[in-house]
């Protein structure tokens, strides 16, 4: 894929082999002198996916594909409704390492412990991703809390950068520290391993993990919109005819 296609450019091929690992799909869109303009990444059981491109027509085509799903993309559609997601991003090399931890955070690789807390806590998951996700290399930190997991973070490392992703905490363990204590154990993790970027992205709407993500140093550097696709009997007026991606 060309560069400059996304924010999120140093993770995309490592998302999409592992959506395909878990029996998604992932759509190139490409013009006639086979210049590639578009990327399609899309899970069937969590009826999700997401947009790659800079370009209204590629947008508008990948929109219609999945009908009712869940689409995320960088590219503002302004006529359509939308939820907006900030993309926090984390200078690594500044952070300090004095955390001073309340709980043990430890890293998991126990799929069957894996899917139990995540079909509780997040059931929307594809649970085929997990075991993907752990032979490429993702890491799952938990807590434990009376030697139950309580709470999980993944975090994706592409070379320097890292993305977090899938944070939560059993809401009676809220409010804790918990969440702290993960985060610090990754910077940790991550500063070990030389990686000096970490990016995620958080719903504006979530204003308890927006101001953790802020007194965590981290700051805002673009946004990324959440949209739902139209019915499948919903008439496709707003498609623009033209280039036709194709698919791996």
């Amino acid at each position: 894929m060309p560069k400059g296609l996304s924010f999120f450019d140093p993770i995309i091929r490592h998302e999409a082999k592992e959506a395909l690992e878990a029996g998604g799909e992932v759509y190139v869109s490409q013009n006639s002198d086979g210049h590639k303009s578009g990327l399609f990444i899309y899970d069937d059981y969590e009826a999700t996916g997401t947009i790659f491109t800079r370009s209204r027509e590629v947008f508008d085509h990948f929109y219609l594909l999945k009908p009712s799903s869940y689409i995320f993309s960088e590219y503002e559609a302004a006529e359509h409704p939308k939820e907006v997601w900030n993309i926090w991003q984390l200078d690594i090399e500044k952070v300090s390492l004095d955390h001073r931890f309340k709980h043990h955070v430890s890293m998991e690789y126990d799929v069957g412990e894996i899917e139990r807390f995540m079909a509780s806590s997040q059931p929307e998951t594809n649970r085929q991703w997990i075991k993907v996700a752990l032979r490429n290399g993702d890491k799952c930190f938990v807590v434990r809390i009376a030697n139950r997991i309580v709470s999980m973070a993944w975090m994706t490392i592409v070379g320097g950068v890292a993305r977090s992703h899938g944070l939560y905490v059993e809401p009676q363990f809220r409010k804790k520290g918990i969440m702290r204590d993960n985060l610090h154990a990754r910077l940790i993790y991550l500063k070990s391993r030389h990686v000096h970027t970490l990016i995620n992205e958080i719903s504006e709407s979530n204003i308890a993990s927006s101001s953790h993500a802020a007194r965590a140093g981290e700051k805002i550097v673009g946004k990324i919109f959440l949209y739902t696709s139209p019915d499948s009997n919903v008439p496709s007026s707003s498609f623009i005819k033209g280039q036709k991606p194709g698919s791996f």
